[in-house]
């Protein structure tokens, strides 16, 4: 039978009461000594508290639902790892949500996520939302008091908690890096044209295309999905623009383009440079490393997680003013996928 506060305090002969405030770290005037005992008792024991009577007490389950697009993207799987371990930080578990991309499996998830009473959902959105959509979305979180968080990626609507990238920097400064290496012809593979973050990278490469003079060439650019195959797919039109270099919107895309080159008897960045973007643990593993920017996921997750607990401790209003976004700034990390262009020959 499951060992309960009365055994344990029968086991030390104290009270039900004073074991109860002991083993739930409730602040008192318990001598150390006496908590020592109950503790040693409660392992020994193999006390485990009852978590649904718990939370019929304190109106919490101390669980947090993660709804994420695609868990197989290592950005993602990175992410996850983060607001893992810092939601146990705070003594909070995680149930995870893994969309395959879709809005019907969000909405799915974040009711499944409702009926299981958690205390708040963290989630990255795997599309664009119409007005009707994201009304849906607000009136779950209102209804069930469960506040909201997007991160990653955002909608346009200032009651979510946001916590974002600097998207836009980010593919002007990979853009500008290939520009400053003499590339004048650079593809860029993009995600889903209707995804925000997709626009958002797209126009950083246009920027720096206008600053440094260059034109806009949309025949340079491909629609990718942001997965491996969509990358492979892509490089045999690049090759037929007779593009020097490629701007991949996320690193996966790039891995892609990787394994293609390989296929097409290729070298990177001797006949193609590229640059990705997210900074996945496997760039520096691959033949060449492969320069990307770094998103800075640990300060993301970290910044996720601590902003979502003041709010369930009641020090923040889950639904505030656009003030309540932070935006993080990547950075660009050069390894080895690119060469200036008068150092490799042309395709």
């Amino acid at each position: 039978m499951r060992t309960t506060v009365k055994d344990v305090a029968k086991a030390v002969g104290l009270s039900t009461t004073t074991v109860s405030l002991v083993l739930n770290n409730k602040p008192n005037r318990i001598p150390e000594a006496t908590r020592k005992l109950v503790l040693k008792a409660a392992k020994e024991l193999n006390y485990r508290p009852n978590h649904i009577a718990v939370s019929m007490v304190t109106k919490k389950t101390h669980t947090i639902g993660l709804i994420l697009p695609d868990i197989s993207n290592l950005y993602f799987s990175e992410l996850a790892k983060v607001i893992e371990e810092q939601c146990h930080k705070y003594g909070y578990n995680v149930l995870y949500g893994n969309t395959n991309g879709t809005l019907e499996h969000e909405f799915e998830y974040l009711n499944l996520f409702v009926d299981r009473s958690v205390d708040a959902v963290i989630m990255t959105v795997s599309s664009n939302y119409s007005e009707t959509d994201v009304k849906r979305l607000y009136e779950i979180g209102e209804t069930n008091n469960v506040p909201i968080m997007m991160v990653d990626r955002t909608l346009d609507d200032p009651r979510f908690m946001s916590v974002l990238l600097d998207q836009k920097l980010g593919g002007f400064l990979a853009t500008s890096y290939l520009i400053n290496l003499g590339h004048k012809k650079i593809a860029c593979i993009t995600g889903p044209k209707n995804l925000r973050i997709s626009i958002e990278r797209l126009e950083g490469y246009k920027s720096a295309l206008g600053d440094a003079g260059l034109p806009f060439d949309r025949s340079l650019v491909i629609e990718g999905d942001f997965s491996v195959d969509s990358g492979s797919r892509a490089l045999p039109y690049i090759l037929g623009q007779n593009a020097t270099a490629v701007f991949s919107l996320n690193d996966m895309m790039a891995i892609g383009v990787y394994r293609e080159c390989r296929r097409y008897h290729l070298s990177i960045p001797q006949d193609l440079s590229i640059v990705g973007f997210d900074d996945i643990f496997i760039d520096e593993f691959l033949e060449p490393p492969l320069s990307t920017i770094a998103q800075p996921v640990q300060e993301i997750g970290k910044y996720a997680v601590k902003k979502m607990m003041s709010v369930l401790e009641g020090k923040k209003n889950p639904c505030t003013d656009a003030g309540d976004t932070k935006i993080f700034k990547p950075a660009l990390k050069v390894r080895g996928s690119a060469l200036k262009f008068t150092e490799k020959k042309q395709i």
